[in-house]
């Protein structure tokens, strides 16, 4: 056996954990927690609370949002359904949409006008799901 010097064996180590597939945006339901995570940049990352409904991912690198956690998923579809047709109408094409959601707490728990810091951060994540095609399959979670 062939002793490696700790450059050339730290450097093996290290490729182990590197993955071998590029990384792809991911948004996941997880019935336990009644949740959607979401994951468009694999940075390390600060979560943020937005609201009741989200948790906001941003890179530590960068600032920019590169994911997020919204909870609450039954209710909040039960919520929506029964005051937005058009969310409604949104949810039985599948899987679900998060620009929709995100557009859905913004017409039914809009924050108040004058703070315009979490309308700003909406719009981001309605366009970063938008451009990353995210949507996520609930089952009938969403059904009215």
């Amino acid at each position: 056996m062939k002793a490696l010097a700790n450059d050339k064996f730290a450097a093996s180590v290290m490729g182990l954990g590197t993955p071998k597939r590029p990384f792809k945006p991911t948004a996941t339901y997880i019935p336990s927690g009644d949740c959607i995570e979401f994951v468009v940049a694999p940075d390390d990352y600060k979560a943020q609370r937005l609201d009741g409904l989200v948790t906001v991912y941003y890179s530590r690198k960068t600032g920019k949002v590169v994911g997020g956690l919204i909870k609450g998923v039954k209710a909040f579809c039960q919520r929506v359904s029964q005051h937005a047709p058009g969310f409604r109408i949104s949810v039985e094409v599948r899987p679900l949409r998060l620009e929709h959601v995100f557009l859905a707490q913004l017409w039914t728990e809009s924050p108040n006008p004058s703070d315009v810091a979490i309308i700003r951060v909406y719009e981001e994540l309605i366009k970063v799901s938008g451009q990353q095609d995210l949507a996520v399959d609930v089952g009938d979670l969403c059904q009215a």
